[in-house]
């Protein structure tokens, strides 16, 4: 975008150059989250995870945090 006296400032995704990007729905998308699972989990206490928390696999992405699979576990009784 040309601003007057020659200067040029490149803007990306919302952001000047000057700053990183930040998604702006990224706050309510960690509020649903955490109050879908924290309801999951207080409804049905039976689910666990299936193995331990060490051996799950992370998304090794500079974009996107999160395991590549959560197995989870029903305990009957």
């Amino acid at each position: 975008m040309p601003i007057p006296g020659g200067s040029m400032v490149v803007v990306a995704l919302g952001a000047a150059v000057c700053g990183i990007h930040y998604c702006l729905g990224a706050p309510l998308a960690h509020l649903e989250t955490t109050i879908a699972l924290r309801t999951l989990l207080a409804r049905v206490p039976e689910l666990e995870l299936a193995g331990p928390a060490g051996s799950l696999q992370w998304i090794g992405s500079g974009i996107i945090r999160g395991v590549l699979s959560l197995p989870v576990r029903y305990r009957v009784g």
